[in-house]
């Protein structure tokens, strides 16, 4: 708070000169009438005009984030070694010892620079000024206190003034401790959102463990892809879907954590490079990918073939799909391979076979049906196994019309609005 104060309040020193002599000139004059000493009390008017000045002057930057939020996160391991909380800690050591010295009230002084404190952070979360909340600085401030305190304790016995109004001192601490903190901390839980730092967070070691790996597996997979001189530039993993992906010099690839299933992968470099493979020898590359990275997936799978281009600049489009009574289920693996033997790009989708239940349509009664429902001439059909809303799994007849897709309940035979499958 303190250090960021500091570089980001503009014009700190005037604000702070100004709110000195709003509480120091009135509090001089009220003492010298009074006929105490002058110079103790305008010196703890000018301490709480530097905590003033340096808590509360809004910053140039405006809120931090949205809404209410104050960091409550334990405040204790970087007591000692942050910068800003030992800055906290000297910002609040001169009020309480100079309160100290003039009223001999130990107690109620570090209550007050505590409840304080706790107001200032209120003020710093709920208000648009550019600061942050801390339970840091709500530690901080306090022991500042406490030793502004004990700094008092020690001055005035070692002068031979020590004069400790006991009872009362301690009555008015507690009361005001108490008092302040109950009202400080319903204030805070009716209208402040806690954050807690990642690293803090319930589940954050579990997470750490579960993607232990993910960037040397990504890594490794990316070689296989891309060949030998591949740097990886970038990983990224996330620990909610357990999507991992990393981009290199040559390409882009992502897979699927702790799985261990890859998603796809595209050369930056699509234009097919020359070379002299013929479609069987093409397919031997394709075959010790899939075997290599889903083994699973290709077991029992059909391949169809397609070919773009011709000669030494061909491109092998390989197919893989697996069937189930007739029904192509969800798995899906395309491969493409060039004649010169590198694997242009792939996209997979890992999905085992779902249980669904019998077909009752044929692809004749699909059609009739599609040509129904849209009044459009057919164009082809095919049975897949669908994810549908509200219903799991099913076989699906995907018929093709002139309008687009119409997906057919292959069971009930009733027509699925596009808007309840998923993205085939």
């Amino acid at each position: 708070m303190i250090d960021a104060s500091i570089q980001a309040v503009p014009g700190l020193f005037i604000s702070f000169v100004v709110i000195a002599a709003i509480l120091a000139i009135p509090t001089g004059l009220i003492a010298r009438v009074r006929e105490k000493p002058v110079t103790v009390r305008v010196l703890l008017s000018v301490c709480v005009a530097g905590v003033l000045a340096v808590t509360l002057l809004p910053t140039g930057g405006g809120p931090v984030g949205g809404g209410a939020v104050c960091d409550l996160s334990s405040p204790f391991p970087q007591m000692f070694t942050s910068s800003s909380a030992l800055l906290n800690i000297a910002l609040f050591i001169p009020a309480p010892f100079f309160a100290g010295l003039i009223f001999r009230r130990h107690l109620t002084a570090v209550a007050v620079a505590a409840v304080g404190s706790g107001l200032v952070e209120l003020i710093q979360a709920e208000g648009a000024m550019g600061r942050s909340c801390s339970a840091t600085d709500l530690a901080a401030n306090t022991i500042g206190a406490l030793l502004g305190a004990a700094a008092a304790t020690v001055w005035l016995w070692r002068t031979g003034r020590c004069i400790w109004r006991g009872k009362r001192d301690a009555l008015w601490g507690i009361a005001l401790a108490v008092t302040g903190s109950t009202a400080l901390i319903g204030v805070f839980h009716s209208s402040i959102t806690p954050y807690i730092p990642l690293t803090e967070r319930p589940g954050f070691e579990a997470d750490q463990r579960a993607i232990e790996g993910a960037d040397t597996w990504i890594t490794d997979a990316a070689t296989y892809v891309f060949g030998k001189g591949t740097r990886v530039e970038q990983t990224e993993v996330s620990k909610r879907s357990g999507l991992v992906s990393a981009k290199t010099n040559r390409g882009e690839i992502s897979g699927w954590w702790p799985a261990k299933k890859l998603e796809e992968a595209a050369f930056a470099d699509n234009k097919a490079e020359a070379g002299s493979l013929n479609q069987h020898q093409a397919q031997q590359v394709s075959t010790r990918f899939v075997q290599r990275w889903f083994p699973a997936e290709v077991h029992g799978a059909r391949l169809t073939v397609h070919v773009s281009g011709s000669g030494n600049t061909a491109v092998y489009a390989f197919i893989y799909r697996r069937y189930s009574k007739g029904v192509m289920m969800p798995m899906r693996l395309n491969v493409m391979v060039t004649s010169g033997g590198r694997i242009l790009n792939f996209t997979a989708r890992a999905v085992k076979d779902p249980q669904l239940p019998e077909s009752t349509v044929s692809k004749d009664e699909a059609s009739k049906l599609a040509q129904a429902y849209t009044g459009h001439t057919v164009q082809g059909a095919v049975l897949i196994a669908q994810k549908v809303k509200d219903h799991g799994w099913r076989p699906v007849w995907m018929v093709g019309v002139e309008s687009g897709d119409v997906f057919i309940d292959a069971v009930t035979g009733h027509r699925i609005p596009q808007g309840n499958v998923a993205p085939y």
